[in-house]
């Protein structure tokens, strides 16, 4: 809204006055009739220090107003001229800008004169000059517009990541929730009852131990090593590309693709039969991309330094990666191998037709309880047991369903806290 200056003179006169301070919002005061006479009037006034002495009347500035010969004139909402100025400052330099302000009212109006003398400094009727207080090193607008653009795209992202993580957390408290009556010790250590209507989950859950840690031996050497060929011994040619692109698509091959490659390559070809060996091998096939991929990155993480210094002492290849290498990337290939173990953990389609069976009876107690399995028997699968219990049993209580997903659920998760915890150790011992 335009402000109204009352006028009563034959020619323009230029007023002052001191602004963004609650009271002094009005052009009052002295009249001058030239615009050096004005800026001189700034040579003999104060500005606060900071900018908490500022009200709603924006920041502390002053304001050199010219009026027309008569009547009634508004001032526009932009000054013809911005000028700024930290009074805190003693010396001289800057040349006025936001970024560079003068460094003293004294000085603010010398510069100010010295423009308006060499015909670069006036005002027609209704425009205005403004000298704003600023410190050095305050944010310009364009800084301030990119840390608001900032702050609303962290917003966003946060958005974002609670929109993934809030459903994960309603969920898993709701399979707590139904779980709860059931879950005890007991129900971990016990065998399932009365055609798996009752008791525990025992036997799967050991049968799930003796898949995921025969495939691991079976994946793990052979993982590492071709992660280590690929890093440090291949070179870039048709073949590498071939043995990457290999790696690549079957890490996107489904899991029940692996089960029907299980089938044919291991329970048939290689006489396997459906046992426990062949489900361990179709999961360590499964989980081959993640090994090779991340040993393939830790490799890489090491600097090339590291093999440079040791080449130069004079040892062979083999003995830099085995002494300098490996190492230093443990913390990343153990991690891959981890995750290996959770996603192994918790497959249901490479091992329904390559080695689970619905039920198998196991000794409640003794030795033969914890190693009820050899490598040729069929095993129970904690989430084979799942679905049979969820699709082929009739009489099963929500509760033991319940709870067999909640103790499978959280094996994957501490199997996964278990990877990062260590990942955070590992990486804490790096000197480099």
């Amino acid at each position: 809204m335009k402000k109204p200056v009352e006028l009563a003179s034959d020619q323009p006169v230029y007023r002052f006055r001191r602004g963004g301070v609650e009271g002094s919002n009005s052009y009052e005061g002295n009249s001058f009739t030239t615009l050096a006479d004005a800026i001189q009037e700034i040579r003999h006034g104060t500005l606060p220090a900071t900018n908490d002495a500022c009200s709603g009347a924006g920041p502390p500035h002053f304001e050199i107003l010219c009026c027309p010969p008569s009547g009634t004139y508004g001032t526009g909402k932009k000054p013809r001229y911005q000028f700024y100025v930290n009074p805190r400052s003693a010396g001289s330099g800057g040349d006025g800008s936001k970024l560079a302000p003068w460094w003293s009212l004294p000085m603010a109006a010398d510069e100010l004169l010295h423009l308006h003398q060499i015909g670069e400094l006036d005002l027609d009727a209704g425009q205005y000059l403004c000298l704003s207080f600023c410190e050095m090193f305050t944010a310009s607008s364009l800084e301030k517009w990119k840390k608001a653009k900032e702050t609303f795209a962290k917003y966003i992202f946060m958005a974002m990541a609670m929109a993934l993580v809030v459903p994960v957390v309603v969920i898993l408290a709701y399979i707590l929730s139904k779980a709860w009556p059931v879950l005890s010790p007991s129900f971990v250590l016990e065998n399932p009852r009365n055609f798996m209507t009752s008791g525990g989950i025992w036997a799967p859950l050991v049968g799930t131990f003796f898949l995921v840690w025969i495939s691991l031996l079976v994946a793990a050497p052979v993982g590492i090593l071709a992660g280590v060929y690929l890093n440090e011994y291949a070179h870039d040619n048709w073949f590498t590309r071939m043995i990457n692109l290999a790696v690549v698509n079957l890490a996107g091959v489904p899991s029940i693709v692996h089960a029907l490659f299980g089938v044919g390559a291991f329970v048939l070809f290689m006489g396997m039969g459906r046992s426990l060996l062949a489900a361990s091998c179709t999961l360590a096939v499964m989980t081959l991309p993640v090994i090779i991929t991340s040993t393939r990155e830790a490799l890489a993480a090491v600097p090339m330094s590291f093999r440079e210094a040791c080449w130069n002492m004079g040892a062979s290849r083999w003995q830099t990666i085995r002494t300098i290498v490996l190492p230093n990337s443990i913390g990343g290939i153990l991690t891959g191998v981890i995750l290996q173990v959770s996603r192994a953990a918790g497959e249901t389609a490479p091992i329904l037709f390559t080695g689970a069976v619905f039920f198998t009876p196991v000794p409640d107690h003794g030795w033969e309880s914890f190693f009820p399995y050899s490598l040729n028997d069929r095993c129970m699968a904690l989430s084979m047991h799942l679905f049979t219990l969820a699709t082929q049993v009739r009489g099963v209580s929500d509760e033991l369903q319940y709870g067999t997903a909640a103790v499978l659920i959280g094996l994957v998760l501490v199997v996964n806290s278990l990877s990062i915890s260590l990942r955070v150790v590992l990486r804490s011992r790096k000197k480099w």
